[in-house]
């Protein structure tokens, strides 16, 4: 129990707690959401660069993926690509997926798509922007006729004045076979405009190639090939199939 003492002639209780300041002033909060801000803008650029890039990574997974199923079908078709007497673009927007719908599984469509993709996926955009032209075409495609949302495209090389087979590519290291066409907007992105626009993974593009493997490349890496949306990688004069 606390007394009473004397100090220099005045009474001070004993045992009196000091009285403590809580809190922080204006000064401090601005400083600290200064350092909130500074530290904000160093670091979400870093966030949005590691996010882009684990979609392109993921990307060139769904191609990998997607190859899987073109070596399966090859290697139950006499090493023969898949083809259809459709003209383009029926046959890699409808009937690749109907020729190859054994080797694709219902339940696990998903690496079809691409995430730096809109959700609705190329093929839909495609189509879909331009469906006066599509039902024109014969025979015509319409969105109806997809499966599910697609961001790659099979190059005509490998069906058109076809069917062909793996042993007439003379490069499949080098010769690409499904390309990213992932659309960075809700516009569909066009790989044939000059110059070439950029893409959902930005100044390159993720490719899928002849031998199975795939990987992402700069635009400045590649060269346009012998068909529409053709991209192969540079180092050749000619890497078409004969």
């Amino acid at each position: 129990m606390g007394g009473i003492c004397f100090i220099g002639g005045r009474r001070k209780p004993s045992g009196s707690a000091h009285i403590r300041r809580s809190g922080f002033t204006l000064i401090e909060l601005l400083v600290v959401i200064a350092i909130i801000a500074i530290l904000a803008a160093l670091l979400l650029p870093a966030l949005a660069l590691a996010k882009k890039k684990a979609k392109t990574i993921n990307c060139v997974s769904n191609l990998h993926q997607v190859g899987l199923i073109m070596a399966m079908y090859t290697g139950d078709y006499q090493e023969e690509f898949p083809y259809s007497t459709s003209n383009d673009p029926k046959m890699p927007l409808v009937d690749l997926f109907t020729v190859q719908k054994a080797y694709i599984s219902t339940k696990n469509r998903n690496f079809f798509h691409c995430p730096a993709d809109i959700p609705t996926g190329w093929n839909y955009a495609w189509v879909g922007q331009n469906s006066t032209y599509f039902a024109g075409l014969n025979p015509p495609v319409s969105t109806a006729q997809f499966l599910f949302p697609d961001s790659y495209y099979y190059y005509s090389d490998f069906w058109s004045h076809g069917p062909h087979r793996t042993s007439e590519v003379l490069h499949p290291t080098q010769k690409a076979i499904e390309p990213c066409f992932a659309s960075p907007d809700n516009n569909f992105w066009d790989a044939n405009a000059n110059p070439i626009l950029p893409a959902a993974h930005g100044n390159g593009m993720s490719l899928l190639f002849v031998d199975g493997h795939s990987l992402f490349a700069q635009f400045t890496k590649l060269n346009h090939g012998g068909g529409d949306y053709n991209f192969e990688i540079v180092g050749l004069d000619h890497v078409d199939m004969p």
